[in-house]
C-alpha cells in the first residue's frame, strides 16, 4: 500500500491510497471490496459505524501537543465517518462539524486506487499541521482481516495509538 497527502492551506486534506500487486500472478479478486457502484450513490451522504470491520482507509489527525485527534474512514462503498476523541480511545463521538468527504474508487484486477477530499476548516483551526496517521484494513472474500499502516508500535496493530503518528 502507497499512500500520499497532500495539505492545502484552505484547509483541504487530500488522502490517496494506492493497492498494487508485485507478482504478475497476484491479483486483488480475492478482497472483498462493495463498491460505490454497488451500493448506490446515496452512500456517501450518510455516515456508518464499524466500517474498520471490513475494507476501509483511514487517517488520523492528531493535535499537536494534545491528546486530542480525530479518525476518519472510507469504505470504497462510499459510506464514511469521522470521530473526535479527547484522549487514547476516549470519547469517540460522531464530529459534528464536518463537511461530507469527497471519494472515488478505481480498480483492476492489480490496482485500486481510493482518493479522498476532506475538508478540515470547520473543526480544525488554523493552519497547524496535524500529526497524522495513515492506514487500511484489507478484507478477503473468506473474512479474514489484515490491517496495514505505516508502522505498529506496539504488539498488536493498534491505529490510535500515537506513538503511530508523524509528526511534521
Amino acid at each position: 500500500m502507497v499512500a500520499e497527502v497532500l495539505w492545502l492551506e484552505t484547509g483541504l486534506l487530500e488522502l490517496t491510497f494506492n493497492l498494487q500487486t508485485n507478482l504478475d500472478t497476484e491479483t486483488l479478486q480475492d478482497l472483498k471490496i462493495t463498491s460505490a457502484d454497488a451500493s448506490g450513490s446515496e452512500a456517501r451522504e450518510k455516515r456508518h459505524d464499524n466500517l474498520w470491520k471490513h475494507t476501509c482507509f483511514e487517517a488520523f489527525f492528531g493535535k499537536p501537543d494534545s491528546e486530542q485527534y480525530w479518525e476518519l474512514n472510507v469504505a470504497p462503498s462510499g459510506h464514511w465517518n469521522l470521530y473526535q476523541f479527547d484522549a487514547y480511545r476516549s470519547g469517540g463521538k460522531e464530529e459534528p462539524d464536518t463537511d461530507i468527504p469527497t471519494t472515488s474508487w478505481k480498480q483492476s484486477d492489480r490496482k485500486c486506487c481510493c482518493s479522498i477530499t476532506l475538508n478540515l476548516s470547520p473543526w480544525w483551526e488554523g493552519l497547524q499541521l496535524p500529526e497524522l496517521a495513515i492506514s487500511a484494513v484489507l478484507e478477503t472474500q473468506t473474512g479474514r482481516l489484515s490491517y496495514w499502516a505505516l508502522q505498529h508500535p506496539g504488539d498488536k496493530p493498534d491505529f490510535h495509538d500515537r506513538r503511530s503518528f508523524l509528526k511534521w
